[in-house]
């Protein structure tokens, strides 16, 4: 597996790119079939297996197709390391928005 703790984005981009790629061959699909089930051209899928650019919905379309939609299912999740980390999550009013600074008005 890869680790992209070290990894800068274009490297992680390249490396779904060619996982996805790998999985692809895997199961034994043809670079226009998978295409064609994610509705895209085979050009932009050759695009994105070689350099792992693409929108964000297109990349999940393409994982739906590959049955590896499972994957993304520990993305962005919150993990507590004991019960007293949980206990003061809960304690602590979950922020709504980002923090900005108020403009003073001239005077």
């Amino acid at each position: 597996m890869a680790d992209f703790s070290i990894s800068t984005p274009d490297e992680v981009c390249s490396t779904l790119g060619k996982l996805a790629r790998e999985r692809r061959l895997a199961l034994n699909l043809s670079v226009e079939e998978l295409a064609q089930r994610v509705g895209i051209s085979g050009k932009t899928l050759g695009s994105f297996e070689r350099t792992g650019r693409c929108t964000l919905e297109t990349f999940v379309r393409i994982l739906e197709a590959l049955n590896a939609l499972s994957d993304l299912q520990n993305v962005l999740v919150s993990h507590s390391l004991s019960i007293e980390d949980m206990r003061k999550k809960n304690a602590v009013r979950t922020r709504q928005r980002a923090y900005t600074k108020t403009r003073r008005a001239a005077l």
